[in-house]
């Protein structure tokens, strides 16, 4: 079972963004020609950039309900790669996404959105509350030990928090996750940052 800190709403965010891949027939043919859909990565099941950037662009702030973006960077993954092996790094990519898919919402999202980054949209939630989910997903992918090889991988998370404000478009929303990702990972490895960090 979740565990949850707020409470469900009514908003299906990743319904109406599946619908509005299935209304395009580009999308439909070029899907046809693939075993995994265009905005899928393929590692890990989870949506990729390029799926999360077609969200983004659809996402509008509320006055009654705001969204946040959550950036999580793992810190080690060069090192985990190096020193392991790329077999050994993706296996704990994979386990990474599976573990942030089964600690979110239904109306909630989650992507991979590079190498070694994943994004969170969490929809109709405070900043406060976004923090306390970036923290909670911090922690249990920092409990979450990986064997390879004998070897117990452990790993180390920064993350950046963002909330939409009126008027404010997505790309801010974004940057500003993103400013606050590096000043995380800037003070040091299992931080968490938000954007009031940045204006501070």
């Amino acid at each position: 079972m979740k565990r949850k800190i707020y409470s469900d709403h009514h908003r299906k965010f990743h319904v109406f963004f599946r619908n509005i891949f299935q209304k395009l027939n580009i999308f439909h043919w070029i899907l046809k020609k693939q075993n995994t859909p265009l905005e899928i990565d393929p590692l890990t099941g989870i949506y990729n950039q390029f799926g999360i950037n077609f969200y983004l662009k659809e996402l509008t702030p509320y006055p009654s309900q705001s969204y946040s973006i959550v950036l999580l960077n793992i810190d080690n993954y060069i090192e985990i790669q190096n020193y392991h092996g790329l077999k050994a790094a993706e296996k704990k990519k994979k386990k990474t996404a599976e573990l942030l898919s089964t600690n979110i919402r239904q109306t909630d999202l989650v992507g991979k959105y590079g190498e070694n980054e994943f994004i969170i949209i969490l929809s109709n939630i405070s900043l406060d509350d976004a923090n306390e989910v970036a923290k909670r997903c911090s922690d249990l992918i920092q409990n979450l030990s990986v064997q390879h090889n004998s070897e117990l991988i452990e790993i180390k998370v920064s993350c950046g928090v963002s909330v939409s404000e009126k008027d404010l478009v997505s790309d801010n929303v974004l940057q500003y996750a993103d400013r606050a990702l590096f000043l995380a990972k800037t003070s040091g490895s299992n931080q968490v940052r938000d954007q009031r960090a940045i204006f501070a």
